[in-house]
């Protein structure tokens, strides 16, 4: 049973609920809410007074005085295009399980008004084609934070597809990381770490991590000059390893696409009427994968290895068609 001491919390329901700058509410909306919702029965003075104590306490709220009309909560922590925003971020994740997809729409709905989130209702009963998801994924990730808190090592198995389309882990030994951070790259999100022996920065896809254990031993430290944004930027298709300088020339059509992948500031060396020459940084593996996606609108230039293994690849990739 509801007590009066619960009725201000009640009206913030139904104003968090119900009411935006579109939809002000009356005092007798108010009453008429609190009487469907939680079944009590308050008079005008009990909304003037509650209302009054929200106001008192920091909410944002526009009263009768402010709007002529009633009330309805001015200011809220996100605004409507930004649950938009997370919204198809969980839709278009494919790590996100299908249920837990559309539970997560369903949480982001509450951040607005019914009003101003009934365009999610649609986005909450997607199919989202996820046939075989991890159900571990947001156990991995609490995890993997406390560690990363912590500076301790995990460990996990790590699963792959076998013949017969049957997640099997790819090794008989357990993967044992020191994890730095979480990032998500190419739709997928992945944990960026280092294992031992091996020297540099290893990639994971959280969403073929399994049975993940926090352990007691320290992590190795991660070197103070290590800049993920930059470093992620260059891990193209999140291929790790030492980063290399790399000279391409391009067509003008797909500059947007260069900018987008390598940033604003890259450097471009020469143009002319249809294509231009910039000098990037990327991985090696990563950078030979991105050039052969644009083999038809881009060409390496240097280095010589790139070069030849392009042209070995092409010449070897053409024999299949023939």
């Amino acid at each position: 049973m509801v007590t009066e001491k619960l009725y201000v919390l009640c009206i913030l329901s139904v104003l968090q609920k119900y009411s935006d700058s579109d939809h002000i509410l009356t005092t007798k909306d108010i009453i008429q809410k609190l009487k469907a919702e939680y079944d009590i029965s308050v008079d005008r003075r009990t909304i003037y007074r509650n209302v009054g104590h929200l106001v008192d306490f920091g909410y944002d709220i526009s009263t009768h005085e402010d709007n002529g009309v009633g009330y309805y909560l001015r200011e809220r922590d996100f605004e409507t295009s930004e649950i938009r925003l997370l919204a198809d971020s969980v839709l278009t994740a494919d790590f996100i399980p299908e249920k837990e997809g559309q539970a997560l729409i369903r949480k982001l709905q509450q951040l607005g008004s019914v009003h101003q989130t009934k365009p999610l209702k649609r986005l909450s009963s997607i199919k989202m084609n996820r046939k075989r998801p991890n159900k571990e994924i947001f156990y991995n990730i609490e995890v993997l934070d406390e560690a990363i808190i912590k500076e301790r090592q995990v460990e996990f198995e790590y699963a792959m597809f076998d013949m017969t389309l049957k997640q099997v882990p790819k090794r008989e030994e357990k993967y044992v990381v020191s994890p730095y951070a979480l990032y998500w790259s190419n739709n997928q999100y992945y944990l960026i770490s280092n294992m031992a022996p091996l020297e540099g920065i290893t990639h994971f896809r959280l969403d073929r991590i399994k049975k993940i254990v926090l352990t007691g031993t320290r992590a190795k430290p991660l070197d103070k000059s290590f800049d993920l944004n930059d470093y992620v930027k260059k891990a193209l298709f999140m291929f790790g390893g030492p980063a290399e300088t790399f000279t391409i020339r391009c067509d003008k059509t797909i500059l947007n696409d260069v900018i987008d992948r390598f940033g604003d500031n890259i450097i471009i060396v020469d143009s002319d009427e249809s294509t231009f020459t910039t000098i990037i940084k990327a991985t090696s593996q990563g950078m030979r994968l991105w050039a052969m996606h644009y083999f038809d609108t881009c060409r390496v230039l240097a280095p010589e290895w790139l070069v030849q293994d392009m042209r070995n690849a092409l010449q070897e990739n053409l024999k299949k068609y023939i």
